[in-house]
């Protein structure tokens, strides 16, 4: 393992910054408040087109694209979890639990996995 230096009061503040670019479940801001403004959108365009092709057309593009944004946010929420573990283990004097930490970051769930889609 290399050598660690870390300033927590820095990597908080990094971690605080990028938590808000990717918001909150069920809030307005960040990626999340994004994905529930064209949820609603497309729902709406749904509504008034009253088109069943049109509709079956946005649910594809909504089911591809909520996936592509839904493994974003996973590996955002992974990366800023583990940044945040390995951090509090670094100050903490543990440096093993640290490294562990640090290697579990960006890792998601293998719903996210898909063969047409890069998370990278």
């Amino acid at each position: 393992m290399s050598e660690w230096s870390i300033d927590p009061d820095r990597v908080n503040g990094v971690l605080a910054e990028t938590a808000e670019h990717l918001g909150e479940e069920g809030g307005s801001g960040g990626m999340l408040g994004h994905m529930n403004t064209i949820s609603t959108t497309v729902e709406s365009l749904s509504d008034t087109a009253d088109s069943l092709p049109i509709s079956i057309a946005l649910g594809e593009f909504c089911g591809h694209y909520f996936d592509v944004m839904g493994g974003m946010v996973a590996k955002t929420s992974s990366g800023l979890t583990g940044a945040s573990d390995a951090t509090t283990a670094y100050v903490n004097g543990d440096l093993e639990m640290a490294a562990e930490a640090q290697s579990e970051a960006g890792k998601v769930p293998t719903e996210y996995h898909d063969d047409n889609v890069s998370l990278m």
